[in-house]
């Protein structure tokens, strides 16, 4: 299971690909959760493996794809297939957990959310496929489990938020209205309600409404105002009485908040240390944020200035030194830019994807093919070609 607000706004728009139905995708895949496992999938067919970090398979194409490019991560060793529901594999593909579950998510700190049959209970079960936190959690409109994070799990009951330990107590009764995973030993939350919000990481998002015992009886929210977020420590302390439009998770000590439309950042005191001034702010990577300008992304240092002017089109945030940045996400060219804006090394993509544990996963130009081949590459961190395959 991804937890909702690791795919950050910016990561999300800039690899989605719209359906009149609102459906959406990540343009390229790449693992998005940051405790995944550094195995790197690739397609033949209707069928996915996995390469390693050096670019050796350990996979042959042989699982079924099912989903998009979004998900398929293994974690603490398991992969959880898609196409079969609580069933589980190994790096080498062999079936691992295979115990009649209904439904299983992704593994996160040893424990994956999973249930025997589609009515419940859920509980948590372990890489062995036993319930390490026994199954007695409903699951419906108002009652929700999430991936462990920090130690902890948001749960959901009867329409509020509160965390639990490994064990399956919880450390945080269930009283918020809302509630994210724990990120640099805090979580996004909301204290006050009712209230209504749309998820800015999720370009499909409806309107989430909090705090009505039957939310279905509001479907339109109504005239309930908007929520407004805070965040909380592993005691349940809010870090301040402040509460803003919206936020993100921490990073490297600092957390993007939104104030009448414009984004800044918080310390984790609570207090502003960047004025909200941007039309749109990524969690700092690398040491640097990823903002939005008047159109044009660009990155900004810890004081809020700019230490590469906006001037790209499109971005994602600094990983492991570099960033990749294009003149448009879905059409590319793309490049490959380090701290100061400079291109590093000087091939160009079609699409391209940020850097996880030294491998980025591109999609190569068309430039003079006739058979109009979509041809992929894992590149390493100096640009050359760790993986090629057509799928």
């Amino acid at each position: 299971m991804i937890s909702r607000t690791m795919r950050i706004a910016l990561l999300v728009m800039a690899f989605v690909a719209f359906a009149p139905a609102c459906s959406w995708d990540y343009l390229i895949w790449i693992p998005h959760e940051p405790d995944a496992d550094p195995l790197f999938q690739f397609r033949k067919g209707d069928n996915i493996g996995y390469i390693d970090q050096t670019g050796k398979m350990v996979m042959p194409p042989s699982i079924r794809a099912y989903s998009g490019n979004g998900g398929d991560e293994f974690h603490d060793g398991r992969l959880e297939i898609s196409a079969s529901d609580g069933v589980y594999v190994d790096a080498t593909g062999k079936k691992v957990i295979d115990k009649g579950f209904y439904r299983g998510w992704d593994f996160s700190e040893g424990l994956a959310v999973a249930a025997r049959t589609d009515d419940g209970p859920w509980g948590y079960i372990d890489t062995s496929g036993e319930f390490a936190i026994s199954p007695h959690f409903a699951w419906g409109p108002e009652d929700h489990l999430d991936s462990f994070s920090g130690g902890v799990a948001a749960i959901e009951v009867s329409g509020r938020y509160g965390y639990i330990d490994h064990s399956g107590s919880f450390v945080i009764p269930p009283k918020l209205f809302d509630g994210d995973s724990f990120h640099e030993g805090y979580a996004r939350v909301v204290v006050d309600g009712p209230c209504v919000y749309v998820r800015r990481d999720d370009p499909c998002s409806n309107l989430m409404i909090r705090g009505v015992p039957s939310k279905a009886s509001l479907k339109d929210g109504g005239e309930l105002p908007g929520c407004k977020f805070g965040f909380i420590d592993k005691t349940g302390r809010a870090i301040s009485d402040k509460r803003y439009d919206y936020a993100l998770n921490f990073s490297e000590g600092l957390a993007p908040v939104l104030v009448h439309e414009r984004w800044g950042y918080i310390d984790k005191a609570g207090e502003l240390v960047i004025s909200p001034q941007f039309d749109t702010a990524a969690p700092f990577s690398d040491g640097v944020g990823l903002v939005k300008e008047n159109k044009l992304y660009g990155f900004i240092d810890g004081h809020g200035s700019y230490v590469i002017a906006p001037r790209f089109k499109w971005a994602e945030s600094f990983v492991d030194g570099v960033a990749v940045v294009g003149s448009d996400a879905t059409h590319g060219p793309v490049w490959y830019i380090d701290h100061q804006g400079n291109q590093v090394f000087s091939r160009e993509f079609a699409v391209g994807s940020s850097f996880f544990k030294g491998l980025a996963h591109v999609k190569l130009l068309p430039r003079g093919r006739a058979d109009h081949t979509e041809r992929f590459e894992y590149i390493d961190r100096d640009g050359k070609t760790v993986f090629a395959y057509t799928p």
